[in-house]
């Protein structure tokens, strides 16, 4: 990559980040993935393969247990 190219890129970046496009994920982001998986294989679902019911049900109960859990901690 040359320094003209290098050079446009963190520009993208710097206005990237001034202007929110990109937000590094939280802990609690983080932690609510991690927790997806985890149900996702639970329930043996693939998000990738899902279909639309499946994604919802999964999201759903991962959601209600996720914050269940940060409530009762």
């Amino acid at each position: 990559m040359d320094q003209r190219e290098l050079k446009y890129l963190r520009s993208i970046e710097d206005h990237a980040s001034r202007t929110g496009w990109v937000a590094p994920l939280s802990h609690e982001d983080k932690d609510y993935l991690a927790y997806l998986r985890i149900v996702c294989k639970r329930y043996n679902i693939s998000l990738s393969k899902a279909t639309r019911m499946e994604f919802d049900f999964v999201t759903r109960v991962a959601e209600s247990e996720f914050y269940l859990q940060q409530a009762n901690a």
